[in-house]
């Protein structure tokens, strides 16, 4: 080997001394930030394997959960409201688009094995996403995408506003409801009933006071022209009470009343002091009477003639 050739043997050798000592920090810690990334992967990666075992076993709780509360409700059908489906409420009638024979509401067995028309019991979606409950709904006319549903009761008007509220909401029927829930409903509904009945019964009755209200505001208002005395009313002579009024009337009555009786004592009065001076004057009459009588009877003779006085003849 030449000189020259091994002057750069030694630069190379030197070279890759110098590089290594350069490389080996920089490798080093990017071999740690591997390792400890590896290792933050792996605890993420069992995590998540934990999650997930977890989360797979909540879901089977849960379908075993909706598959125990699915048992007793049967079929069901959600009806959107749209071109090919949808609820049309007439009256306490609903007409179903997109309910009928060709998606399983068939007929069944009646208790005689008879095939009679299927009942459903029909839950309206509310604005805040739960579902309400309507009632049970008899199959009138049956065809193959189209029904028309009977309610079992009577409707009243109030259910037919809920009915009508929000109608772009989704309606759900099912085939079938729990026993232990259907007689709940049933009570729930026998006491809305009821209590429906009431309320009818009490507007009735509110409807029949406010008509006897009226009337009796009718008769006081009568008797009010009567006492206090009407404008309008026909004049008929010798009656002032029909425009004056009666208190009125009376009142002016009282007034001549307790004049006459003025006038009256007035003349009791007159008449008494009347009967008094009679008297009087009868008094003074007798006593002339027996002055005069004596005053003869001193005059006369013994033969019972007169002395010197004329007696006039007594009036007959």
């Amino acid at each position: 080997m030449t000189t020259i050739g091994k002057v750069f043997l030694w630069l190379t050798v030197i070279g890759l001394g110098v590089i290594s000592v350069w490389l080996l920090p920089a490798v080093g810690k990017h071999h740690n930030d591997v390792s400890t990334k590896l290792v933050s992967s792996r605890d993420s990666l069992d995590k998540a394997i934990t999650r997930h075992r977890d989360t797979q076993r909540e879901l089977s709780e849960q379908q075993y959960q909706l598959a125990g509360v699915k048992i007793g409700w049967d079929k069901s059908w959600n009806i959107e409201q749209s071109a090919e489906s949808g609820v049309e409420v007439d009256g306490g009638r609903l007409n179903v688009r997109g309910l009928g024979t060709n998606v399983g509401l068939i007929p069944v067995l009646d208790d005689a094995g008879q095939s009679v028309e299927p009942a459903v019991y029909a839950f309206k979606q509310m604005a805040d996403g739960n579902m309400f409950y309507v009632g049970e709904f008899q199959v009138e006319q049956r065809r193959d995408i189209e029904c028309t549903l009977l309610p079992n009761w009577q409707v009243t008007q109030e259910e037919l506003n809920v009915w009508l509220t929000d109608p772009e909401l989704p309606w759900r029927f099912r085939s079938l409801v729990p026993a232990p829930l259907r007689l709940q409903i049933d009570e729930l509904h026998s006491q809305l009933q009821k209590l429906s009945e009431d309320y009818s019964e009490i507007q009735a009755n509110v409807a029949q006071q406010t008509i006897l209200l009226e009337q009796a505001k009718s008769q006081l208002e009568i008797r009010r022209q009567e006492l206090l005395g009407h404008s309008d009313a026909q004049v008929i002579p010798g009656h002032p009470e029909y425009t004056d009024g009666r208190l009125k009337a009376v009142s002016v009555m009282e007034e001549t009343r307790n004049d006459l009786l003025i006038q009256v004592d007035r003349l009791r009065r007159e008449i008494r002091q009347a009967g008094e001076l009679r008297d009087q004057l009868q008094r003074r009459l007798d006593d002339s009477n027996r002055q005069l009588a004596t005053a003869q009877k001193d005059q006369l003779n013994p033969n019972g003639e007169a002395v010197g006085v004329a007696v006039s003849p007594k009036p007959r």
